[in-house]
């Protein structure tokens, strides 16, 4: 069987990674470097803690005009459908249904990092706390009480400030990572080509040329707008720098976060509604990012669009004849492996998860 997987991004990934593990013949298709925008990621790992992708809470508007008015966030990109089918995800607690799917893609996800990692751990993969700063710890710590995922948190310190410390947390390393999936994707084949329409078992590329398999999964995150998933674009910019830092922290009130690898350390920022191509925030990234940790200089930088549906919770789901993974928000590598390995089983015509189904939102269109 041959199957044609449509982004190369940390979910695109993954699916080629199973459906090769069950034998299937697979071609990724991508339009720049191979997991390039994925890079951006700080690569924090939040296996039993959803808060960060609430984005359809009550409050969430209002925090959102806020960190817009510090500087850490814009709006360029608007959507309506998507808009539409926000306003009506907003204030909607979601169905238990929805958290035992999230708390199952966590414990595959953890469980498979740490099968990697055991075997060769050559992405600086290490389970530690995270420490948030910028926070209402007691606040954070009575809504974790209520948290249906059941995280570790505690109050601490971190920075000489309050924190709040999440204790289920692990890191790795975005770049490294892209790159040990390479290795593991041996005999796949890459096409560097950005995809102009899918249906059936073809790929059609822009410029020309067809890719013809027996199924398709896009996982090309706002790319599956285009088949009707709503789904936004939320920017970040991604740096490696020679910043030097003990912990991994969030600061919230500099809209930065900073994580400690063994050749580097990861500056990352920016919630940006905004699928354009410019990029001149990234360098206000930089600057809270030094009010935080001092001067540094920074090695390079990535640029990502994170998926994010209206309610923040992913899709994966078959959609006419393709499957579509997408919408993990700020948790992609997080949920990255379980997206995956459900993305092939769709392909290969095994049972999805009913909860992550597009049909949520369908149904309300």
């Amino acid at each position: 069987m041959k199957v044609a997987v449509v982004g190369g991004g940390i979910v695109g990934l993954f699916a080629a990674y199973f459906l090769r593990r069950e034998g299937a013949e697979v071609v990724v298709v991508e339009q720049g470097e191979v997991g390039g925008w994925s890079r951006a990621a700080a690569g924090i790992l939040e296996f039993t803690r959803f808060v960060i992708n609430r984005i359809n809470v009550r409050s969430y508007p209002l925090n959102y005009f806020k960190m817009a008015l510090r500087g850490n966030a814009r709006v360029k990109t608007w959507d309506w459908r998507w808009i539409s089918a926000y306003l009506r995800a907003w204030g909607r607690e979601p169905p238990q249904e929805m958290w035992e799917a999230v708390k199952a893609l966590g414990e595959f996800s953890r469980r498979h990092y740490r099968a990697m990692a055991e075997e060769r751990n050559d992405f600086d993969y290490a389970e530690e706390p995270l420490y948030e700063v910028g926070v209402d710890v007691g606040k954070a710590l009575e809504e974790a009480k209520r948290d249906p995922l059941a995280p570790r948190v505690e109050a601490g310190e971190c920075c000489g400030r309050e924190a709040l410390v999440y204790l289920d947390a692990a890191k790795l390393s975005t770049d490294a990572f892209v790159e040990r999936m390479k290795r593991e994707l041996e005999g796949v084949e890459f096409v560097r080509a950005r995809a102009a329409e899918v249906a059936g078992g073809e790929v059609w590329l822009e410029g020309g040329g067809v890719v013809k398999a027996d199924a398709v999964v896009v996982a090309a995150g706002y790319w599956a707008r285009r088949l009707g998933i709503p789904v936004a674009p939320f920017k970040g910019y991604g740096f490696r720098t020679t910043a030097k830092a003990g912990k991994m922290f969030v600061d919230m009130s500099k809209g930065v976060a900073v994580v400690p690898l063994s050749r580097w350390t990861k500056v990352t920022g920016r919630f940006d509604l905004d699928g354009t191509g410019d990029h001149r925030p990234a360098e206000r990234v930089l600057k809270r990012a030094r009010e935080a940790l001092g001067d540094f200089q920074a090695v390079d930088m990535a640029v990502g669009y994170r998926p994010c549906t209206p309610d923040g919770f992913p899709v994966v789901d078959r959609v006419g004849s393709v499957v579509v993974a997408t919408g993990a928000c700020r948790l992609g590598w997080t949920y990255g492996p379980a997206l995956g390995r459900l993305a092939a089983d769709l392909a290969l015509g095994k049972r999805g998860l009913d909860a992550l189904s597009a049909a949520r939102f369908f149904r309300r269109l």
